[in-house]
């Protein structure tokens, strides 16, 4: 492991879980952008409890199995996204009631714990079975980092129409390949190599709020007044909150900091590799990425994110190795970071008012990332248990997808590719025991 396992990083990981999983629960802040939107009808009781933690399991489960935990065993560093998107499915399971606040609270600080040293348990498990699979279901997540940056052309193609989609797909599929040839230079005495999964992305969610601004400057208006005043309710809403999101903030810095968590899979790399500044800076091109999203959801939902933009991490990354002046400095910024975001809120939605199609980007984003996510699991999944058993996976994997399908009482499609992958390993590790499953010398 990259980091160290003593009474420090307990709490910490302890704080980290328990206060994600408590905003969670209180609908003050979840980390899926996926499942923000959500916590608006819920809010307005529109949906109930139940509905909200099903589709929370749904849109988190299969990332945290099947990219969190695997990307965090096969990295040394754990992934954000393995404990809060775990806490933002342990939030939604509790009633936002105290006792409700509490119960989630707990369980989150234990899973965060828990986590920390499991992941050294399950490398020592795996490293026991006669057949270790771990390198190879760490593919299942892989294809989500590829993939992620085409939801903004679809978010597009609903917002208007296939033609513009198209355009931006196959704009960002250029961007992606110019970062990946021309990408690299020198900044003085350090050599930039820019992330071309990280460009893509900032490219087409440029594209994506582009696109919708040009559909404001179309419609005939009279819904922006109210739909300002629904956003500035919302924006009421987070600033009320605004202390409790800056301990979280200065929390997600400080883990960073310490190597507990990366906010991913490039800069964890990156970091476990000791190059920070190269970590930062991937991580900020990821987090100017995000920004438009995050912030976008988090108005129309009136749901932060315990990490807001993300940018928390770029000078966390900066002050690992600085002792504890670094630590204390990394959790007073992170803090002050998470502060000046929720008071950025209202000029952003000043720009969403003058541009009344912005409100549909929460919807289409949503639906849009969902798609993608159950493809690539599905997709990332076959690849994985194909290559734990040639051939033998594919079959495995798509026969569970159809069956699912058939079934009286299906689990979230998401979910299939790493059930599938895990269980593939699984399999053969008994087939090996019996005399089933060769393996070659």
């Amino acid at each position: 492991m990259a980091f160290d396992i003593n009474l420090l990083t307990v709490l910490v990981m302890a704080a980290f879980g328990g206060i994600c999983a408590y905003l969670a629960n209180q609908n003050i802040a979840v980390f899926n952008d996926g499942i923000r939107p959500m916590y608006g009808p819920y809010i307005n009781g529109e949906i109930d409890r139940k509905t909200l933690f099903a589709s929370s399991f749904a849109l988190s489960f299969g990332l945290v199995v099947g990219f969190g935990i695997p990307t965090s065993i096969a990295g040394r560093i754990i992934i954000v996204h393995a404990i809060m998107l775990a806490c933002d499915i342990f939030g939604a399971m509790f009633k936002d009631t105290k006792t409700g606040a509490l119960g989630a609270t707990v369980v989150g600080a234990l899973f965060g714990v828990i986590l920390m040293f499991g992941m050294e348990a399950v490398m020592r498990l795996f490293a026991l079975l006669p057949i270790n699979f771990l390198g190879s279901l760490s593919t299942v997540g892989g294809l989500i980092i590829v993939l992620f940056c085409v939801f903004p052309a679809i978010a597009v193609a609903y917002q208007t129409n296939a033609l513009t989609g198209l355009i931006v797909l196959v704009l960002t599929m250029l961007v992606k390949q110019l970062t990946s040839l021309f990408g690299k230079f020198t900044a003085g005495d350090v050599n930039v190599v820019l992330n071309a999964d990280g460009m893509a992305l900032l490219f087409s969610i440029v594209a994506m709020v582009f696109v919708a601004v040009r559909a404001s400057k179309k419609s005939t208006g009279g819904g922006a007044a109210a739909a300002f005043a629904v956003f500035e309710k919302n924006i009421d809403r987070i600033k009320k909150n605004i202390l409790l999101l800056a301990v979280s903030g200065g929390i997600v810095a400080l883990a960073t900091t310490l190597l507990l968590v990366a906010e991913g899979p490039a800069s964890l790399t990156l970091t476990a590799e000791g190059k920070y500044s190269e970590a930062a800076i991937v991580s900020l091109g990821r987090c100017l990425g995000f920004i438009p999203l995050v912030m976008t959801t988090a108005i129309i939902s009136g749901v932060y994110s315990p990490a807001g933009t993300k940018a928390v991490h770029v000078p966390a990354i900066l002050f690992i190795n600085l002792g504890i002046m670094g630590l204390v400095g990394s959790f007073v910024t992170g803090a002050l970071i998470m502060v000046i975001e929720v008071l950025l809120l209202g000029f952003i939605a000043k720009g969403l008012d003058r541009f009344p199609g912005m409100k549909e980007l929460g919807d289409n984003t949503r639906t849009a990332m969902s798609k993608i996510l159950d493809i690539s699991l599905l997709v990332g999944g076959m690849l994985a248990a194909n290559a734990i058993a040639p051939t033998i996976g594919y079959i495995w994997v798509v026969g569970l997808h159809f069956l699912n399908q058939n079934s009286k009482k299906p689990v979230s499609s998401m979910a299939i590719g790493p059930i599938g992958a895990i269980s593939m390993g699984i399999i053969v590790n008994v087939l090996h025991l019996i005399g089933l499953f060769p393996v070659a010398k």
